[in-house]
């Protein structure tokens, strides 16, 4: 929301004038995509689109995972789209090439990709046995690399001033909580709605960080079971927790918001 007001030299990096720029930029946009995920629908309704065929199908979980590759820099930078398709999962890899380029191209849209016609530089030497890069060498020159725009707040947030003025702008604003506190309902809801499809939303980060149910301790109350009001308390505790948490242990609390917002699919709308 704030990229077009960047005028910033692509071959220099961001000076105090542009910093200052992005900060705000991070702090103001952050602020208007919480208040407008959660006035746009309420947490259970929300919870029901997400759990929508459409949200669930190969292509929308193929769109999050290269979202979540990108954002955790899983996914090694300048890759061609073949490259991009190896750090799928089995059941994601097999999207058609027209499809995989949509999704490309939709990331482009949001700055955190950059079309780069140059041709394709393979490092030299033999390849890695477990390489990021496909061995295929044929095809299409033009490959993708990280944006200038990404380059820029990756090196704002480098900051370790700028991230902390940034988290104290968002906590001692009234809407992380409520932001915090809805994001939570609805992933209360979406279990109760259907535990499948909550599992499919995190796909990604399941993989990635190994989460696994247990069910050896009886004592757990499980979501599913929780009334409506005991399942807001809970989300409202969960989300007091958040905060105080992030506050004791001088974390930041920047990229759980973002992360909550790419879950909520802010971005595309």
């Amino acid at each position: 929301m704030f990229v077009g007001d960047l005028n910033i030299e692509m071959a220099n990096k961001a000076n105090d004038d542009d910093k200052t720029l992005v900060t705000k930029g991070i702090i103001d946009t952050a602020l208007k995509m919480m208040e407008r995920i959660i006035t746009q629908k309420s947490s259970k309704n929300r919870a029901k689109t997400w759990s929508g065929k459409h949200n669930q199908s190969k292509n929308a979980r193929a769109y999050n995972t290269l979202l979540f590759n990108l954002l955790n820099k899983d996914q090694r930078l300048p890759a061609r789209p073949r490259d991009f398709r190896l750090n799928l999962s089995n059941n994601e890899r097999n999207i058609g090439r027209a499809e995989l380029s949509d999704k490309l191209a939709r990331l482009v849209i949001i700055h955190l990709l950059e079309r780069n016609e140059k041709a394709f530089q393979f490092p030299k030497g033999r390849p890695k046995a477990e390489s990021s890069l496909s061995d295929e060498r044929r095809g299409r020159r033009s490959n993708y690399k990280r944006s200038r725009i990404r380059e820029i707040i990756d090196e704002v947030l480098q900051d370790s001033n700028i991230v902390k003025s940034i988290d104290d702008a968002l906590v001692t604003s009234n809407i992380v909580y409520k932001f915090l506190k809805y994001s939570f309902e609805t992933a209360f809801y979406q279990i109760k709605e259907n535990p499948n499809a909550f599992r499919n939303s995190y796909n990604p980060a399941i993989r990635k960080y190994a989460i696994q149910e247990s069910n050896n301790d009886d004592s757990w109350i499980l979501i599913k079971d929780l009334p409506e009001d005991k399942l807001k308390r809970l989300a409202g505790s969960y989300a007091r927790n958040t905060i105080q948490n992030f506050k004791k242990e001088e974390k930041s609390i920047l990229y759980t918001i973002a992360g909550l917002l790419y879950y909520s699919k802010a971005y595309e709308s």
